[in-house]
């Protein structure tokens, strides 16, 4: 089996995979233990599956929150396109493929698609959630040690802008917006 990735190494890793990235970007690393970074009011966080463990490996996904409250947090990996959701699909099944299959290979409890646990077997992991590459849903990434974090990291690293971007527009001051709108809508007046 390979070297499992306890979460506090995880997001030390991934820290420092991703923080060169958001610096060039503008975003600041919060310094709280997890994998993060904020600018402004935005934060963007990566989290580990509550289902994590040394048999099954882990997962992650990418969260932004844009305010304060559960109500204003974003899966920002939901917005990946056809491109990117094929190299992410082509890039787990290596992932998995790399994985030794053990003899007897044992039934494992996994989140399935629509949320709830079943059993598969641990050598078809990527059969559990076939669909999750079909968008737009929840993406998990899988990982089984650094390597594979190393493999996620470059896969994200040129998607960043993108997704980031996308997610919500940066909250604006609105003031400052309804100065702009006056001073554009007084170009209509009649003079």
């Amino acid at each position: 089996m390979r070297d499992y990735v306890k979460s506090k190494d995880f997001h030390r890793h991934m820290r420092s995979l991703l923080a060169p990235r958001f610096q060039e970007l503008g975003w600041e690393s919060q310094a709280a233990g997890k994998c993060s970074f904020v600018r402004g009011k935005r934060v963007f966080w990566l989290q580990v599956s509550q289902y994590s463990n040394s048999v099954t490996g882990a997962k992650f996904t990418i969260n932004m929150t844009e305010g304060s409250g559960a109500a204003s947090d974003t899966r920002i990996l939901r917005q990946l396109d056809d491109a990117d959701r094929a190299a992410g699909k082509a890039l787990e099944e290596s992932i998995i493929a790399r994985l030794p299959r053990p003899d007897p290979d044992p039934d494992i409890e996994v989140v399935g698609e629509n949320g709830g646990t079943v059993l598969v077997k641990l050598g078809d992991l990527a059969k559990a959630n076939p669909r999750q590459w079909d968008g737009p849903s929840d993406v998990w990434l899988p990982y089984f040690g650094k390597s594979d974090l190393d493999d996620w990291a470059a896969f994200l690293l040129p998607r960043l802008d993108r997704l980031i971007a996308s997610s919500s527009p940066e909250i604006i001051d609105p003031l400052s917006w309804a100065q702009k709108f006056r001073h554009l809508t007084g170009l209509f007046r009649s003079k």
